[in-house]
């Protein structure tokens, strides 16, 4: 969306407004205005007024939750809605405007990792008191209305042999071990942890964003999200610290059973495969170009190798029972 937005549909009055630079799913801008500071999400990945008033229902009731960080607050538009719909040169677009919370993405470091791991827990310790249905949690033919046959769809991408067979048989691994997952503790989940969305300020957590993709799966698979976001993100050399710091500042707030805890390299793939069926889907929609969509199957080839021969390692850590490698 290269065009201005446009804000009549909400009782502000703009100054500025500009392009957010992180964000891959929706468009967003931050918009200065006299009665305060806005972001505006401009929805990509859904058309569906339901599933972004769900995202709403979420966040209102977490409002109530005493955090002790922020979430996005929608704003009301003039006709008294949180979802409005705008015209653009794509069509039309469902958009929300949200008040800006202060503090800025967080970088993947030491520090940030045990902040996230502590804002995480207590973000799924609120979720749990959420008193909202608990449908059973998505296979990956569930991921994207797009791409009902996963296998099928690794085919279409035209990889290399080497990428093709490692995402296949990593989905193939995802949808075998899909029941026994699924009768793993179930909560809502935040859904899609990274950094970035993570709001920092001198040291403290001021906020936690992005809850589009919020909903009913098993609880270890937020923990789970946010490891494998620290896996492939945090680099090779502090890759192990900062999963222990990760782990075990969850843990203090949120310990985890210990079934949750030995299915963790299993969530960790799934949540890969589900990354991977995601980027198809948006390719499917015309959102991204097909080498964009080949990059995360791609992705899982160093990532398959690295969990099996971490997998027992990666149990260990996240139970406390083990220091991180040097």
């Amino acid at each position: 969306m290269n065009e201005r937005p446009d804000l009549s549909a909400w009782p502000i009055a703009p100054l500025e407004l500009s392009r957010a630079p992180l964000g891959v799913n929706n468009d967003s801008f931050f918009v200065s205005a006299r009665e305060g500071d806005f972001v505006l999400r401009v929805y990509r990945n859904t058309a569906d007024h339901e599933r972004v008033r769900y995202e709403h229902e979420i966040l209102g009731r977490l409002a109530a939750q005493e955090l002790p960080f922020a979430v996005p607050s929608p704003v009301r538009s003039r006709d008294g809605d949180a979802v409005a719909v705008l015209e653009t040169a794509q069509g039309p677009r469902l958009a929300t405007l949200f008040a800006r919370i202060p503090g800025e993405p967080a970088a993947i470091t030491r520090a940030t990792a045990r902040l996230a791991g502590g804002a995480l827990a207590r973000l799924d310790s609120a979720l749990t008191r959420l008193e909202l249905p608990l449908a059973a949690p998505a296979t990956l033919a569930d991921v994207h209305p797009l791409v009902p046959d996963p296998l099928g769809a690794i085919e279409d991408l035209g990889l290399d042999r080497a990428a093709r067979d490692t995402a296949r048989a990593a989905f193939e691994r995802v949808l075998v071990e899909h029941e026994p997952l699924a009768a793993l503790p179930r909560q809502l989940v935040h859904g899609d942890f990274a950094f970035p969305n993570l709001l920092v300020q001198r040291g403290t957590v001021t906020g936690l964003l992005d809850f589009e993709f919020a909903g009913p799966d098993v609880r270890a698979a937020d923990l789970a999200c946010a490891m494998y976001v620290t896996a492939v993100r945090g680099g090779e050399r502090a890759r192990w610290e900062l999963l222990g710091g990760l782990a075990a500042a969850y843990r203090r707030v949120l310990p985890l059973d210990p079934a949750e805890l030995a299915a963790l390299p299993s969530l960790l793939l799934r949540r890969a495969a589900i990354g991977a069926v995601h980027w198809i889907g948006r390719w499917r929609q015309g959102i991204v170009d097909l080498e964009t969509a080949r990059e995360r199957p791609r992705r899982l080839v160093p990532f398959a190798a690295w969990l099996d021969a971490a997998a027992p390692h990666l149990a260990l850590v996240a139970m406390g029972d083990v220091k991180p490698r040097p």
